[in-house]
């Protein structure tokens, strides 16, 4: 599957959730996985996406934490990150 893991954090760059941060919880087939963020898609119920349709990111929630706390807090976190990593480029620039 090459870069893709469980527990990694991914953006859905088509469909309604386009723009959504999700975490892998599941690989499905080749082409598929499941995710979940915690909230609306819970690991109970998540939601099958084409890995054609993700933005990967570096980061990775350890398989210990793998539960809808843990994956709510964790993409809070990588959220709020990118978020002064912008302000911080607009900042800079003038």
């Amino acid at each position: 599957m090459g870069l893709l893991q469980v527990g990694q954090l991914v953006t859905s760059k088509r469909g309604r959730d386009s723009g959504r941060k999700y975490v892998v919880v599941k690989f499905y087939d080749d082409s598929h996985v499941d995710v979940a963020d915690g909230s609306v898609r819970k690991l109970s119920r998540p939601k099958r996406k084409n890995i054609k349709h993700l933005v990967i990111h570096d980061a990775n929630l350890r398989l210990t934490e793998l539960e809808d706390k843990a994956i709510r807090s964790f993409i809070e976190q990588h959220s709020n990150e990118e978020e002064a990593r912008k302000e911080g480029l607009h900042h800079g620039q003038g």
